[in-house]
């Protein structure tokens, strides 16, 4: 089996990601609220990353207050920034909301809980500490993508031994640990579903068609699960295998999913591989890595654009950009309810031809510009040029004017 975090990173590197899902934030941020600046501790603030989805799910405005003041949430350091703030039940009211099961109110511990805080503080530092020595690459690789923690009151978790939630990216929920390898196995789980979160939303894993496959039954449990939160579970199973065996001769915790890891794994693997065509290019080129299968990339596909002599082209007026510091360009349109879209590489070569300003540049300057750009790569640079301005015409990146 291919190791994970090798092939997380041919599709980038986790700082890489982290910077890409930091940079469509922003952008977010700023088509909400023009002028609008996130830090980096704004951007990776889960409380912060929730209030902007919502709102570009159409559930309300920004709330920009609401944002500073979660930022205000006081945290200690145990390796990853540990919520410790008494206000932590109000201030994370979304997660410990989405994740509780039915009829239970779930408090996290704080600072107001004194020495029972620090102990599980202690615990949380020390499992830290174990997963970095077991498996430093893994550790760097899915931490690099856990903004927050939270510990669980034991009694008031109904059962919750680790979650985390799309919805609220960048915080992973524990129960109380006793053990420093629960705390490191919850890690590897939890860290594994936030990794896939910022790849879904930087890179080709998801569309809007995985709302309507069938839905996956396991053996074990017979929940159903649809396709995202399918390939989700595949994922977390996949690296939790890898882990457990640098794990040999340590004690697992009585919840430990470690032993049934791999068995799980292969189970969805299966199922995904049997529906992979409801699948995008970088979760169907993942799924069958992890199995050891090579794939060869795509060649570049999709319609042309018919483009005469004589015709202009300008940004889309309600268009803003961004670009990543690998260069990868994001694109956001304003509305009633703002759209985002990641452009391949020859659709943001376009648009950044194009004149901030909205005025417009001739076919001939996007033409002399392709064959420079593009001709030691392909015999065909038009073409390229062509399906670039199909695809930015189709979503309303770009539009012709003449």
């Amino acid at each position: 089996m291919a190791i994970a975090h090798t092939l997380h990173a041919r599709i980038a590197p986790a700082d890489v990601l982290v910077d890409e899902r930091r940079t469509v934030y922003r952008l977010a941020a700023d088509l909400f609220a023009p002028g609008t600046e996130l830090s980096d501790n704004l951007a990776d603030h889960p409380i912060v990353r929730y209030e902007i989805g919502r709102a570009l799910a159409g559930a309300g405005e920004l709330d920009l207050a609401r944002m500073h003041e979660v930022a205000g949430l006081r945290v200690c350091d145990a390796g990853i920034a540990v919520a410790a703030d008494p206000r932590s039940g109000f201030l994370l009211e979304a997660p410990l909301r989405i994740i509780a099961p039915p009829g239970v109110a779930i408090e996290p511990l704080t600072e107001a809980d004194g020495d029972r805080f620090s102990a599980a503080l202690q615990v949380v530092a020390d499992g830290i500490r174990l997963f970095r020595s077991l498996a430093p690459v893994t550790a760097d690789d899915l931490l690099a993508h856990v903004s927050m923690l939270a510990v669980l009151k034991r009694e008031t978790s109904g059962g919750v031994v680790s979650a985390s939630s799309r919805y609220v990216p960048g915080i992973v929920l524990i129960d109380e640990p006793s053990l420093p390898i629960e705390v490191a196995e919850a890690l590897v789980h939890e860290g594994a579903h936030e990794k896939f979160f910022d790849l879904a939303i930087t890179h080709e894993f998801l569309d809007a068609r995985a709302e309507d496959v069938e839905f996956f039954e396991t053996s074990w449990s017979h929940a159903r699960w649809p396709l995202e939160q399918t390939f989700a579970a595949w994922h977390a199973y996949s690296c939790l295998a890898q882990f457990a065996q640098a794990c040999a001769g340590v004690e697992l915790g009585p919840d430990s999913l470690l032993p049934k890891a791999q068995e799980r794994a292969a189970e969805i693997g299966a199922w995904l591989l049997a529906h992979e065509h409801e699948l995008r290019p970088d979760a169907r080129w993942l799924l069958r890595a992890l199995a050891g299968e090579t794939v060869a990339p795509s060649a570049v596909e999709g319609d042309a654009a018919e483009i005469e002599v004589d015709f202009h082209f300008r940004l889309h007026p309600d268009v803003r950009w961004r670009r990543t510091e690998s260069g990868r360009m994001v694109v956001g349109r304003v509305g009633q309810w703002p759209e985002i879209f990641w452009l391949d590489a020859d659709a943001g070569w376009v648009v950044g031809q194009l004149p901030a300003d909205g005025s417009p540049i001739g076919v001939g300057g996007l033409t002399t510009g392709a064959i420079g750009r593009w001709t030691a790569v392909t015999d065909d640079p038009g073409r390229r040029l062509e399906v670039a301005l199909a695809s930015l015409l189709t979503n309303s990146i770009v539009e012709r004017v003449s």
